[in-house]
């Protein structure tokens, strides 16, 4: 009796998650959605720019007093502006502007050094 339960584990089922073979998506499918074939998609269905029709809605939840649906327009407009100031901020930051100038001066001194030696 001790034997056939110290059997039925010794072989372990499989667990949940993970990697398995064969699982996921194959390499090279081309079928994935992203959110920007998803905007051209609507704007070629609707003939219109996707900004508008979002503005529309915007203002259609104000006219309706739906302030739930506003709200949740508000949200995503003002998630999509802070996404792109932090985008802009990290790119065009002071540290960033001075890092560029610092490596544009090397760059610049190289290139007078090898005219030198060039020359000499």
């Amino acid at each position: 009796m001790e034997n056939q339960s110290a059997n039925r584990y010794k072989n372990k089922a499989p667990s949940r998650g993970g990697a398995r073979p064969g699982a996921g998506r194959p390499k090279g499918s081309t079928a994935m959605i992203t959110g920007m074939t998803l905007i051209q998609a609507i704007e070629n269905q609707s003939r219109r720019p996707f900004e508008e029709l979002l503005a529309e809605g915007y203002e259609k939840a104000i006219q309706e007093n739906n302030n739930k649906l506003r709200l949740e327009y508000e949200r995503m407009i003002l998630a999509k502006v802070v996404s792109d100031r932090t985008t802009v901020e990290t790119i065009q930051g002071e540290d960033a502007v001075g890092e560029r100038q610092e490596a544009f001066n090397e760059a610049l001194k190289a290139l007078v050094d090898i005219g030198k030696k060039n020359a000499g």
